[in-house]
């Protein structure tokens, strides 16, 4: 073997070798990737507090606690999504951008700031940075820039804030996406969950007293956001909410039900008058076959 092969030979085993241990680490964070639960679902945690202790990095790189963000008198609004997200995170952030802008931006900055943390471990914070331009310049003469946040974590993290929030998500390996539910969780300086609104879109002067009960600490729980998590379900293959058909048949027939049986119940369980024996004619009746043989 002349001298170049020999070179070329280990010059291509070190290159071998260094493609190797490079691509372990991706290969061991990959197997790390979890969802929380088997199935999409949110549960109910208004009144608890999220883990204020937990360390993530912030869109310009730096380490930081969750309670950094808790202020006092300041609403934290805050959302799981991932910027690799096919459909419904950009549908549910577009939807708060347009909430915003309704709004003209009132109150950012001042009495609420957002935080978006990614669901995703892989997620770097050049990505989380790129996200947080996309949104951020949609709402120009605001203060989106300073008081909006886009935090990357890992994976323990994550987990544990999701877990603290009833946010509950699954891993797709096979298509390389997560399933999730959409939600607005309304935090306040306590770090006590206050609200959440599962849903893609929210109207500003919900927005507004979401944000101001929050503030004050008042812990709000919402029938509508009970009834739409019972009738709407997580579609994996849409990657988007639909409408269980089963689930709205069943409560439209058990209200139809407890009408019915509101309107049928004085007769099934009404009680006949006892006749008054007073009120009786005593006068015996005429009979008419009597009469006309007269």
């Amino acid at each position: 073997m002349t001298t170049s092969r020999k070179n070329s030979f280990v010059l291509l085993s070190v290159l071998l070798m260094h493609c190797l241990l490079c691509s372990a680490p991706a290969v061991a964070q990959s197997e790390e990737i979890t969802g929380l639960g088997s199935k999409v679902r949110v549960e109910d945690k208004v009144g608890e507090f999220i883990p204020k202790e937990l360390l993530f990095k912030d869109d310009a790189g730096k380490v930081v606690k969750l309670e950094k963000y808790l202020k006092p008198g300041k609403t934290v609004v805050m959302t799981l999504n991932y910027s690799d997200c096919p459909g419904l995170c950009i549908a549910q952030l577009e939807n708060l951008v347009e909430t915003l802008r309704k709004m003209d931006g009132q109150g950012l900055g001042e009495n609420y700031e957002i935080v978006t943390v990614s669901i995703d471990p892989r997620e770097d914070t050049d990505k989380a940075s790129r996200t947080k331009t996309k949104y951020t310049t949609l709402l120009r003469d605001t203060d989106a820039e300073a008081s909006w946040h886009f935090l990357v974590g890992k994976q323990p993290e994550i987990t544990a804030l999701a877990k603290s929030l009833g946010y509950y998500y699954t891993y797709d390996k096979e298509n390389n996406r997560f399933n999730h539910p959409a939600v607005l969780y309304f935090i306040s300086s306590e770090g006590r969950v206050c609200r959440y609104l599962a849903d893609l879109g929210v109207e500003p002067d919900q927005f507004k007293l979401a944000v101001s009960e929050a503030g004050e600490g008042k812990l709000s729980k919402s029938l509508a956001e009970t009834f739409i998590q019972f009738c709407y379900s997580y579609d994996a293959e849409k990657n988007r909410y639909s409408a269980d058909a089963k689930k709205i048949m069943a409560i439209g027939f058990a209200s139809f039900a407890v009408v019915m049986s509101g309107f049928l119940a004085p007769f099934w369980f009404g009680k006949s008058k006892p006749v008054d024996a007073a009120k009786l004619p005593t006068e015996p009746i005429a009979d008419d076959n009597s009469n006309s043989n007269s």
